[in-house]
């Protein structure tokens, strides 16, 4: 087997100037998640981190499989934030499930729900730790984002009511708190959350958002995907905002395949399929221990391409029951169960995208989240995941939650918290949600979407 090894990215990131950034961070090509470890590990990314800015800030997507932190510097003479380093961990709490409802399910136990709060404030903590000791002055502010059922359990409420019909959840709002509401390990930390849109678009799509800098360009319809667990859906026609969250799945991050695995060190996260072996580009060079959602979608397509596959997802007859080796020990392979999960999740967004668009016109189309952080559109394109006419307008856009905690914070440490938080405020105040499920031409959508 012929393997690319590549060493990931040490680019650095994008400066926020606190005069004059117009979030062009989502341009950043460092992928914050890829240090993802079962414990946590640190990556500097701009080089510097020995330099002593005059106060710190955190930044945290609480995301349902990895939470990704990130260390902010701001230097008052340069009027400049920087990241000086990255940290970030699994969720523990994927002991519970890989997906939000499966952990809904096992919060009805009070004393589970207890440890699942737990679990995440320890992870948390521990990111805020890792990352309070490479700082080289005071780290007064912490941001945090994610989905809604994740700052549920941080929070300590009950997410029984994010489970069944109406989905009715405890708190969206903003809130800005003291760290010993959260943990006495926080303490001392002012702690902002950001808000939510509904039970399944949460506070990582808000600060995903306003990352991207949507709502500041009224002659600009844009529209963002966030594939990871849950795969939601925002567009903004320039006045108002429509939202939605399709059922994909965990395939984008590696769930619910056979050989899947999240955006780690060994993960295969691109393919081509070639005359004798595939050749793999590997995370880290480390040897190949399975697929992540980009390398996932990649090896579909490619089966797709080279005939090994048909358009309906039938792998042909020489693959069918063991499915297709990826190595020479064939310990790696991706079955006909793996393709069918991939047509699920891939005909839940394409559908999604149909409906929420209605026929309205994209301008800027971002595909964020772990998987956007990897995603190389041209070599999926032909499994009809995208509309075709927004293949050729996609940017992979990123980790866009933790990039709106980071373009928050800056804000902040250079004082002007309380205006940028109005500007986040208005996002959630112009969002309507589209419930896909009462759309009568969904159901049709999503089943023709299912082939390639």
């Amino acid at each position: 087997m012929w393997m690319k090894n590549t060493l990931i990215s040490e680019k650095k990131l994008n400066i926020y100037k606190a005069h004059g950034c117009k979030g062009n961070c989502y341009k950043c090509t460092r992928k914050c998640s890829d240090a993802e470890q079962i414990d946590v590990q640190s990556t500097i990314i701009d080089g510097d981190i020995d330099k002593r800015y005059d106060v710190y800030g955190i930044a945290i997507d609480l995301g349902t499989t990895t939470i990704a932190a990130a260390l902010v510097g701001y230097d008052g003479n340069m009027q400049t934030g920087e990241v000086a380093c990255t940290a970030s961990s699994v969720n523990h709490q994927r002991k519970y499930g890989a997906d939000v409802i499966s952990r809904i399910d096992r919060a009805s136990d009070p004393e589970t729900a207890k440890y699942l709060e737990q679990l995440v404030i320890q992870d948390i903590c521990g990111l805020v730790k890792e990352l309070s000791m490479k700082a080289k002055s005071e780290v007064t502010t912490i941001c945090i984002a994610g989905n809604t059922t994740m700052l549920h359990f941080l929070r300590g409420y009950s997410v029984l009511g994010l489970g069944k019909y109406p989905y009715s959840p405890k708190s969206l709002d903003l809130e800005v708190l003291a760290g010993e509401e959260l943990s006495p390990e926080l303490s001392g930390y002012k702690v902002t959350l950001f808000p939510g849109i509904s039970a399944f678009v949460g506070a990582d799509i808000v600060a995903g958002i306003f990352s991207l800098d949507m709502v500041e360009h009224p002659d600009k319809k844009s529209l963002m995907v966030d594939l990871g667990t849950n795969g939601e859906i925002v567009y903004f026609d320039g006045t108002k905002i429509y939202s939605t969250s399709t059922a994909a799945g965990p395939v984008f991050e590696g769930g619910g395949i056979s050989c899947g695995v999240p955006a780690i060190n060994g993960a295969i996260k691109h393919i081509n399929i070639g005359d004798f072996f595939p050749e793999l580009d590997i995370i880290g060079n480390d040897k190949p221990i399975g697929l992540c959602g980009t390398g996932v979608l990649e090896t579909v397509s490619e089966l797709l391409r080279t005939g090994l596959m048909d358009d309906t997802g039938l792998l042909c007859d020489e693959y069918f029951d063991n499915g297709y080796p990826l190595t020479r020990e064939k310990d790696i392979t991706i079955t006909q169960s793996d393709i069918r999960n991939v047509q699920l999740a891939k005909a839940a967004v394409y559908s999604g995208i149909v409906n929420v668009l209605n026929g309205r016109d994209v301008d800027s189309f971002y595909v964020s989240g772990g998987f956007g952080s990897h995603i190389d559109i041209d070599r999926i394109k032909n499994l009809k995941m995208f509309p075709e006419d927004l293949v050729s307008k996609a940017l992979a856009a990123g980790n866009t939650s933790l990039k709106g905690c980071i373009k928050y914070l800056v804000q902040d440490l250079m004082g002007d918290g309380e205006k940028v938080l109005l500007e986040i405020k208005r996002i959630t105040e112009i969002s309507e949600v589209i419930q896909l499920a009462e759309l009568d031409q969904f159901d049709s959508d999503y089943i023709e979407a299912m082939n390639f």
